[in-house]
């Protein structure tokens, strides 16, 4: 063979290995740790969420109300309001199902698709690590790789085990070849929010959190550096929601007994659901409580448009929603010494003997936001973006797949963090 014909033969598998490259599936990488607000990269060693943004793209995610855990993780990967997929609250009440407390089982959906259902059904492998609605109670695993079903961050220990143990498990499966690789990984990590709860922002133990955390997505970074095909990867590092301080909880059974309101009522958090024995006297119940002002009064029946939680049964009749510096938490997570405050106590108990700092206000009050990083493979460099909605994670992971987002979807692609390849 000629020189002219080696060097011809030689672009020609240079041009085809080029557009093999480009035409491989992409794998998306989603890591989500719980309680992670951007406060907490700048006080604490995160030399890796540093990386990603000198590399890729920093912006804030903005929670779903109440911006507290379940139903800002079920948002996020249904890409659906609380008032379509019917996680209203942490705590809640199902007229047929019964009470719901933190629970992660695909089944409580009322509508929508988690990420992983709807990346199945159109044939893309996708592993659900800790992830909300990995698990189906009646329909078994909802993604090819679901890891085992154990407790989630039970009393907080779970952020010194669980999380390297999960991180490891998302390098092992992106070093398997990429026709066998899941093209869609996400994972759950307890992070920093019960440290934060319980120890504050300044504490070791947030500290420790906070860098472990970041020692995750480094080592995330480094397996994806090894990968023959790690121009093909994107990676996205967010949490369900920030964190703020707090100094007395509301004691909402005291202050109910005292107006005579009689129903049930779930609190977590800083919102507080009341199901009314009469649901006829939600307005006077409102009238009654009007004047209290660590927390408002909404009615189901008339809720602001940014609450996004409808007029479903799963609603309370009425929602008390506290002021900053004050929370709710339902009676029964209170140390049980103090239980007995609940009937006798004052309105607003000092929180010294439980939390320090929480969430779940409007997403528009300081502190709820939470840290959203983008790197890798269509993702715009460098790009600015205010803010990511939690409900535009699903559709805009969907579009980084090639995939149709779930059915139905309220979100919509967040254009501003993709390359302009992948805005058409």
């Amino acid at each position: 063979m000629s020189r002219a014909r080696a060097i011809a033969a030689g672009l020609a598998c240079a041009i085809a290995a080029g557009a093999a490259r480009a035409e491989a599936p992409r794998t998306v990488v989603v890591l989500l740790f719980d309680g992670f607000p951007p406060a907490a990269v700048e006080r604490w060693s995160t030399p890796a969420l540093h990386r990603l943004e000198r590399e890729g793209l920093r912006t804030e995610i903005e929670p779903p109300f109440p911006s507290i855990s379940l139903p800002s993780q079920t948002t996020i990967s249904t890409g659906c309001w609380p008032s379509h997929h019917g996680v209203v609250s942490n705590e809640f009440l199902d007229p047929v199902r019964g009470a719901y407390d933190h629970q992660t089982d695909a089944d409580w959906l009322t509508g929508c698709e988690h990420l992983q259902q709807a990346a199945t059904r159109q044939g893309v492998v996708t592993a659900a690590l800790g992830w909300v609605g990995a698990r189906s109670a009646t329909r078994g695993p909802q993604a090819r790789i679901v890891d085992p079903d154990r407790p989630r961050c039970a009393g907080g220990k779970a952020v010194d085990t669980e999380d390297p143990w999960r991180g490891d498990e998302v390098g092992r499966l992106l070093l398997q070849q990429p026709e066998v690789r899941p093209h869609l990984i996400l994972a759950y990590f307890c992070g920093p929010d019960d440290a934060l709860h319980f120890r504050g922002p300044d504490a070791d133990e947030t500290r420790q959190a906070v860098e472990q955390s970041d020692t995750i997505v480094q080592r995330v970074l480094q397996t994806i550096e090894r990968l023959a095909d790690r121009d093909r990867v994107t990676l996205l590092v967010t949490t369900d929601h920030g964190m703020t301080d707090v100094s007395s909880v509301v004691n909402v059974r005291r202050i109910l007994g005292r107006a005579g309101i009689e129903g049930r009522v779930f609190s977590s958090g800083t919102t507080s659901f009341v199901y009314l024995d009469d649901p006829a006297r939600a307005e006077d119940a409102q009238r009654a409580l009007a004047s209290y002002g660590a927390f408002d009064v909404l009615r189901k029946s008339a809720l602001p448009a940014w609450a996004n939680l409808g007029d479903g049964p799963r609603v309370g009749d009425l929602i008390l929603s506290a002021h900053p510096p004050y929370f709710i938490e339902d009676l029964k997570r209170w140390p049980s010494w103090l239980q007995w405050l609940g009937d006798w106590g004052p309105d607003l108990i000092p929180a010294r003997f439980s939390l320090v700092a929480s969430h779940g206000y409007p997403p528009d009050t300081p502190g709820m936001r939470g840290i959203f990083y983008a790197w890798g493979s269509g993702i715009a460099r460098g790009g600015k973006v205010d803010k990511v909605r939690a409900v535009d994670v699903h559709p805009t992971v969907a579009r980084l797949l090639g995939i149709q987002p779930g059915e139905p979807v309220d979100g919509q692609v967040e254009r501003g963090l993709l390359a302009k390849e992948e805005t058409p």
